[in-house]
């Protein structure tokens, strides 16, 4: 029996949690969340190399801590690779290789750090969350509860329509594609795979939009926040980090 070329590759999915007991996965999701906006706009502005390690390590913590396996991470395709060491050496001929790679280094981080929070908090906490994220705004008199229920639909929404586009792109592999011979003939098939989902999509909208007019209007709901130990040891790790990097960056 011939083996497959290739084994399966994993997407990378956000706001998919992994199934955990941990102390990181008890943490409310408010905090998670103000601590990794917290991370990203300390590590933007202070991007050295100093404060990309104390972001790294407090990534490498947090994963640790939160037990996340390494079937987690996504399957990064080899042109990937590919293209990022085509610009690293048009970098390094002009001098700003350290730069390049730092810009790098901004980016994975900052995508671990949205996924770090999608792989610990599941979906109804984070709807539960942003009530009390939101309250502040109540004072500018801005239509919270609007913006609040329009999140929390589509929050909610996300593993429908995720489920949706892996029954079709599903249905895509087994009729099989007969090849893509040009550019043209790839565009069409890009065409098509937008069109196939923004079908799905807008049927979804149109079920939910009844749904919702049958329901009838209802006011957001805000729940009370319990915080625990975790929370406390979070916004201590993160400030500290946050300090580090705008001190020693």
């Amino acid at each position: 029996m011939t083996r497959t070329r290739s084994r399966q590759r994993r997407p990378l999915v956000l706001l998919r949690p992994v199934p955990r007991e941990t102390p990181l996965h008890r943490v409310w999701a408010g905090t998670k969340v103000l601590s990794a906006a917290a991370l990203s706009v300390a590590v933007s502005f202070a991007p050295s190399w100093t404060g990309l390690g104390i972001l790294l390590a407090v990534l490498g913590v947090g994963v640790l801590v939160a037990r996340i396996p390494r079937g987690a991470l996504p399957t990064v395709p080899w042109w990937v690779f590919a293209v990022l060491a085509v610009g690293l050496v048009l970098n390094a001929a002009g001098g700003g290789w350290a730069a390049y790679v730092r810009s790098i280094l901004l980016g994975v981080g900052l995508l671990f750090v949205a996924s770090l929070v999608g792989w610990t908090t599941r979906l109804s906490d984070l709807v539960d969350a942003l009530p009390v994220l939101f309250a502040p705004l109540r004072l500018l008199r801005l239509p919270v509860d609007e913006w609040v229920t329009v999140c929390a639909l589509g929050l909610r929404m996300l593993p429908t329509v995720r489920a949706e586009m892996r029954v079709l792109f599903a249905a895509r592999k087994v009729r099989g594609r007969p090849g893509i011979r040009n550019p043209a003939g790839w565009w069409q098939e890009v065409v098509d795979a937008v069109g196939a989902v923004a079908s799905v999509s807008m049927r979804q909208i149109r079920d939910l939009g009844d749904a919702l007019s049958v329901r009838g209007q209802r006011p957001a709901v805000r729940p009370r926040v319990r915080l625990r130990l975790g929370d406390l040891v979070t916004v201590l790790v993160v400030v500290g980090a946050c300090a580090a990097m705008i001190v020693w960056g």
